[in-house]
């Protein structure tokens, strides 16, 4: 067996008292046959061997995501030679890097769901349950969730769990339009690479890292989007990125939208961003075709974007594609089109506003505020030169964005250039030449 030596507070990553299993006491717990075989006649002895080794494995589970947490703190990769943590996880425990940075988040929510965390270790339920629980279930769900899931097959699991958010009971009415479209794609390894370079350089763009539809809506938006004609000279992003057109269901009101001849449903937050920045077709199952309408007034959009040099304006994103105008004071809520209320941002921080992950207060361009959910800050002007600093010396996007959190702790937003960026130093594991 390997000790590691930890401090309490590494102890403390998980509650109770920690169960070390090795090879040799796995094998050794197996009950068999003489001879040294499983009596594979007995088939109450074999439901009873496969059953504990379920459980012990269960145990495994529990111990190696309180391990790995503790590794990725101590940087156990370093020391030993491997250029990253998640290279390290793949050559010394076998997992594929997608599965290793899963488990990462697997051990990351377990922490904070004990009740969870203990129903695993008890074998109550499979690590398979709790990836997908550990996708909605929070401290105040975790036991109504535990008590829906036991004793169903991943199947009804993953049913159960289909259209659900973090922080949903299992009492509350699904959302149809949060379960996520499956799309397999088989790729030549010349493609791959080129999937992998894109989805890079858009994360390094946006200055965060981006799940998978975040980057799929990112690169298909670019392809989607017009290209400037002579008939309609600038920028491509002087035009709106989207064209509405009202189907509405007589019945419930639910929006859809049409999409290589299909019809699919849209969720409310996706036509609340999408009308910020539209042209309206109206009403297209009438009798009569209204003109089409702008949402904002051409001349505004024109300027508003080229005031923002045509970029998102949110601090450390760089993009300059896929631009779309979002009204600071919603138009829901009493928001107009008058310049000092429109701001630029590209589609991915657009759609974080309207999900309620950022928000965006104040006047254009020169007193906005910008937050994450729970009123973090999330940027300023003196941050966004950090971040831009901190990127020429090499620090991965990723880091960047955690390290510049940290410092906000710390430094108040009116301190000076240096001192952010000796904080952020500080907050910064290491150059991203250096893994």
């Amino acid at each position: 067996m390997i000790e590691v030596k930890l401090t309490d507070e590494e102890w403390a990553v998980f509650e109770g008292q920690s169960v070390h299993v090795d090879a040799h006491e796995v094998v050794s717990g197996i009950a068999c046959a003489p001879g040294g075989r499983v009596d594979v006649q007995d088939w109450r002895s074999v439901d009873r061997q496969l059953r504990s080794l379920g459980q012990r494995r269960a145990v495994l589970d529990v111990e190696e995501a309180r391990l790995l947490l503790i590794a990725r703190r101590l940087d156990v990769h370093i020391p030993l030679g491997y250029g990253t943590f998640i290279e390290y996880v793949e050559r010394v425990l076998g997992y594929r890097p997608r599965t290793a940075q899963d488990r990462l988040r697997v051990a990351e929510r377990l922490e904070e769901l004990p009740a969870t965390r203990a129903a695993l270790a008890a074998g109550e339920v499979s690590y398979s349950a709790v990836r997908e629980l550990t996708r909605v279930a929070t401290p105040d769900t975790e036991d109504a969730w535990l008590a829906a899931v036991r004793g169903r097959t991943m199947r009804e699991i993953e049913q159960s769990l289909a259209g659900r958010a973090e922080g949903d009971h299992p009492d509350d009415p699904a959302d149809p339009d949060l379960e996520p479209r499956r799309l397999s794609l088989e790729l030549t390894p010349e493609a791959y690479a080129l999937w992998l370079e894109a989805r890079r350089r858009l994360e390094d763009e946006l200055g965060e890292r981006l799940d998978d539809s975040a980057v799929v809506t990112a690169m298909t938006r670019r392809v989607l989007e017009p290209a400037a004609t002579s008939a309609a000279p600038g920028p491509a992003t002087s035009r709106p990125p989207y064209q509405i057109a009202i189907t509405l269901c007589p019945r419930c009101d639910r929006a859809t939208q049409a999409a290589a001849g299909d019809v699919l449903d849209v969720h409310a937050t996706t036509v609340e961003q999408a009308c910020c920045d539209a042209v309206q077709l109206g009403r297209v199952d009438g009798a009569h075709v209204a003109a089409p309408t702008l949402t904002i007034p051409g001349r505004t959009r024109t300027a508003v974007l080229a005031r923002d040099q045509h970029r998102c304006s949110v601090p450390g994103c760089r993009s300059t594609r896929g631009l779309e105008l979002h009204h600071i004071q919603w138009r829901s809520r009493g928001g107009d089109h008058r310049t000092r209320n429109l701001t630029t941002t590209c589609s991915v921080h657009h759609a974080s506003v309207h999900a309620g992950h950022l928000r965006i207060t104040g006047e254009a361009p020169h007193a906005l505020r910008f937050e994450r959910a729970g009123d973090t800050p999330y940027a300023t002007d003196v941050v966004a030169e950090v971040m831009a600093a901190l990127r020429g010396l090499g620090f991965r996007a990723a880091d960047i964005t955690r390290a510049v959190e940290q410092a906000s702790v710390h430094v108040g937003a009116d301190a000076p250039l240096e001192t952010w960026l000796r904080a952020s130093l500080r907050a910064c594991p290491r150059p991203a030449s250096s893994e």
